[in-house]
């Protein structure tokens, strides 16, 4: 309907048979006369390249292959990630205070830090600033990444009024943080991938994980502060920590198990008499109790009131009984306390302890950071019985990879057997084909110019481009299979079939190319995310579509000058029948 009210009628003479001139009435009409005119004078400069093209076979040959050589000499300087980083507005800041510190004195620490962002954000781009301190010794310790009393987690929001992106003020509060002396006792790591980049990485925090398994907590312990400095000192890390610390103040209370007999107690009525005293009941038994009028449970424990000076003077004097000691006893007189230091979090892999070296990244990209520390860490002597594995963001980027080559190759062959079938024929479909890797000249020119990393995005659009770039292929093979069963041979053939096609070949290019390019542009935030795969589409489709109007028409004439596999075929179908056969 559009296309009645608005272009010129060639049936009522507006447009010549010749298509020589053109009445143009309305705007829509000028201008697609003139753009018209600009395609006609587009085929012929076209029609022009090809002649030569075809002429000189050889030299379009070599041509191509350089450009392929030249785009594979680019990808060192392409950097890989496993997901792009996305602008979500989010700091997660997680501040390890001395393990020494009360929960009392680990606030005040706090409120300093909280202060200190209240003055380098402004309020006009800051949404809310909210903290999580201490650990909850109960089962909500198992939703938060603090490890006891000294740690905390400050989750920064930034409105859409925000000059920067997570990113920036992540480095602005990161630099201005270390500069502070007042927080030098501080540990400080920032987190800006938001949900999706969480999700991805399994709840990881950082994209490189050095983990050490294996020898004595001492061995390991040693080991982990070589790696980090090693690690430390590699460009674009940041905020390279130990997760593990062996200096958290215990005070432990060993049983005397033979007063305690004598006294009719067993070691577990004291140790559970204890952990009431200090928590609750719910911790060590449950008990429900159930409204009859609404059908709820509800937990039903019992506690010690909470006394933020209590002694230890107190805690001895806590009474204890048993079931063979109904006559309370002070747990003093069956305990001997004694004050040491140990780890303040135990992570196991596989029942082994390990230990962990973090490692975030500013600046530059996942595989290279992880490619340096590789070679920091080559000449690193381990004791005998101690292993060193690189894991996190950076080991499942290299298995996702390798998933997705393996899909990019079965895409390309299932889409060339689709074409078998379809052609009948190995050699045609196999011409076509060639269209796929003339894309991956201009994903890899692509990403270069733009500096923008090869990522699990930009491989999906290598992969949807298998798809899109064989279309213009199909139309000049398909069209010059037609021109051969009428006898033409195949130069003739190809000829025609690329004069005729290339307006649709154009217009299915300028259409896709288009529709992605405020895709790849990327005008607003939080839409990093898709930036990748429309880059790389939209350099591909330019490579491809380029390259396929000349090498083509070229492979054609090569492969199928003697051979044409619909008359071969289609014959043999449509034979009659003959004798016995």
């Amino acid at each position: 309907m559009m296309c009645a009210r608005f272009l010129p009628d060639e049936h009522r003479g507006d447009i010549p048979s010749g298509g020589a001139s053109l009445s143009a009435e309305g705007p829509v009409e000028r201008l697609s006369m003139r753009f018209q005119q600009w395609v006609a004078a587009l085929n012929q400069r076209y029609v022009k390249a090809l002649d030569w093209c075809l002429a000189n076979r050889l030299k379009t040959l070599l041509g191509v292959l350089a450009l392929g050589v030249l785009s594979l000499l680019l990808l060192p300087g392409i950097g890989r990630e496993f997901f792009p980083q996305v602008d979500a507005g989010q700091i997660v800041m997680h501040v390890r205070a001395p393990s020494k510190l009360r929960l009392d004195a680990t606030e005040q620490r706090i409120i300093a830090v909280e202060r200190f962002l209240d003055e380098l954000i402004p309020p006009a781009e800051r949404e809310s600033l909210v903290t999580e301190m201490g650990l909850n010794p109960d089962w909500s310790a198992a939703y938060t990444a603090n490890s006891g009393q000294q740690d905390s987690v400050i989750r920064l929001q930034l409105n859409e009024k925000r000059s920067r992106s997570a990113q920036e003020y992540a480095g602005v509060i990161r630099r201005a943080f270390h500069a502070n002396p007042e927080f030098a006792d501080l540990r400080l790591d920032i987190d800006t991938g938001g949900m999706i980049s969480t999700a991805l990485n399994y709840g990881a925090s950082s994209p490189i994980e050095l983990t050490i398994e294996g020898g004595t907590v001492a061995q390991s312990l040693t080991i982990a502060r070589q790696v980090r400095d090693r690690a430390a000192s590699v460009k674009g890390t940041v905020d390279v920590r130990i997760q593990q610390r062996d200096d958290a103040p215990y005070l432990v209370l060993d049983v005397d198990r033979g007063k305690a007999a004598e006294l009719g107690l067993s070691a577990e009525e004291v140790v559970m008499q204890v952990v009431v005293a200090l928590n609750s009941s719910v911790s060590v038994h449950r008990n429900f109790w159930i409204d009859s009028n609404s059908g709820n449970q509800y937990f039903v424990g019992v506690q010690y009131p909470e006394d933020v000076n209590r002694t230890l003077s107190d805690v001895l004097a806590l009474p204890v009984k048993g079931a063979m000691q109904p006559t309370p006893v002070n747990l003093e007189s069956v305990v001997k306390p004694r004050r040491t230091s140990g780890a303040v979090e135990i992570n196991h892999t596989g029942l082994r302890r390990v230990t962990n070296v973090l490692v975030n990244i500013e600046g530059r990209d996942v595989a290279s950071v992880a490619a340096d520390i590789q070679a920091r860490l080559a000449d690193l002597s381990l004791p005998e019985g101690l292993h060193l594995e690189m894991k996190g963001e950076f080991e499942r980027m290299n298995e996702t990879f390798r998933q997705l080559a393996v899909g990019l190759g079965l895409a390309a062959l299932l889409v060339y057997l689709l074409q078998v079938m379809l052609f009948r024929s190995w050699s045609g479909p196999g011409v076509i084909m060639l269209s796929v890797p003339l894309g991956f000249i201009g994903v890899l020119c692509m990403l270069f110019l733009t500096g923008t990393s090869l990522n699990v995005q930009s491989l999906m659009g290598a992969i949807f481009l298998v798809g899109i770039a064989v279309n213009n292929g199909v139309l000049l093979v398909e069209f010059a299979n037609q021109r051969r069963l009428e006898g033409k041979d195949a130069h003739a053939a190809i000829r025609e079939a690329a004069t005729a096609r290339f307006r649709p070949i154009l217009m299915t290019f300028l259409a896709t190319v288009l529709a992605l390019a405020p895709m790849a542009i990327g005008f607003s935030r939080g839409h990093e995310a898709t930036i990748p795969l429309a880059r790389a589409v939209v350099g591909g489709l330019l490579s491809s579509t380029c390259l396929t109007l000349f090498l083509v028409p070229v492979m054609y004439t090569l492969l199928l000058k003697r051979v044409n596999p619909l008359i071969d075929l289609d014959a043999e179908m449509n034979a009659p029948v003959r004798g016995g056969e």
